[in-house]
């Protein structure tokens, strides 16, 4: 958990580094601020100390050391664990929470910030993901079993379970927030008026190239952002494609969906970048919102986009 002097404070928001990204809290009601960052630093500390797979103290660590036997594990392990693997089946796989050995071969194998500080992990060959099918857990008594050769990596539907998990399980209900985890973002409580404006960009260190208002739910962005990186001369990324277990290609540069909540916004966005030109006619047919801005420029939505003030060229 970050340290006190790590929050910056404004009069209605607050922003700290968390997830190897910058979180982002904005309230209607200053008094409330304070305590609210406390909550949210709080569940992001708990959600990294169940699902990261880059602490040797994690819950997700422990439950990796002993495979293929049920082992005892947390409800909040395997509410995200079942959120997860119905987010693979429904998307058929495109979505996949075992890709964490792909990851690892194309360097992503160390946290985003020990990346860029000494550079990605060393070749190795890329196997397809697609295990997520041999996992076996019960959530009402309390227990998984991990196979042998099966490794998660819980990503950014870690990140929006994160937001939501907080957002839902906060302590007080008369006061508006946001909450934006590098671009995940989700919106709870009465808001201010006119809603709430909302940027979109590449990462949190680009410019926004457009605004959107948001009364309720939440949007998340998929794209290349500051998740990549340089190997022997060849440009890399984190979004794997499960069916090859290698970066995806897409002709998107980025893609930002609007949903109910901040974790299926987020598997949406992955996936229709994942499915390039199939992707906006996919969230359509599931009737979802979503901008799709191509690498030529070029923007398109689908489904009921929220009201947008403008691209900004």
């Amino acid at each position: 958990m970050p340290s006190t002097d790590t929050v910056r404070i404004a009069l209605n928001g607050a922003a700290f580094p968390a997830l190897g990204t910058e979180v982002t809290v904005l309230v209607t009601d200053p008094v409330q601020l304070w305590p609210i960052v406390q909550h949210v630093r709080q569940c992001i500390d708990v959600i990294d100390r169940t699902l990261s797979r880059f602490r040797p103290d994690s819950e997700l660590a422990r439950l990796e050391r002993i495979v293929d036997l049920p082992q005892p594990a947390s409800p909040l392990f395997l509410e995200a664990l079942e959120l997860a693997l119905r987010a693979a089946r429904d998307t058929e796989g495109w979505f996949d929470p075992t890709i964490r050995d792909a990851l690892e071969a194309a360097g992503y194998d160390r946290s985003i910030e020990q990346l860029e500080a000494v550079g990605p992990g060393p070749n190795r060959p890329a196997l397809p993901a697609g295990q997520w099918l041999r996992i076996r857990y019960n959530r009402a008594l309390g227990w998984v079993c991990i196979p042998r050769g099966v490794r998660l990596d819980f990503g950014g539907i870690g990140k929006g379970f994160a937001v939501d998990y907080a957002l839902r399980t906060l302590p007080v209900n008369d006061v508006g927030v946001l909450l934006n985890a590098g671009g995940d973002l989700a919106v709870r409580g009465p808001t201010p008026p006119g809603g709430w404006l909302c940027d979109i960009a590449v990462d949190v260190s680009s410019p926004p190239e457009a605004h959107v208002v948001v009364f309720e739910g939440a949007l998340a962005t998929s794209g290349l952002g500051r998740r990549q990186w340089t190997r022997n001369g060849e440009r890399l990324h984190h979004l794997i494609d499960p069916r090859t277990g290698l970066p995806g290609v897409s002709p998107w540069r980025i893609v930002t969906v609007a949903a109910r909540s901040c974790a299926v916004a987020e598997v949406a966005a992955k996936v229709a970048w994942l499915k390039g030109e199939e992707g906006p006619a996919w969230l359509e047919d599931l009737g979802l919102a979503g901008r799709f801005a191509a690498k030529d420029g070029s923007v398109i939505t689908v489904g009921p986009w929220p009201e947008q003030k403008g691209d900004i060229r």
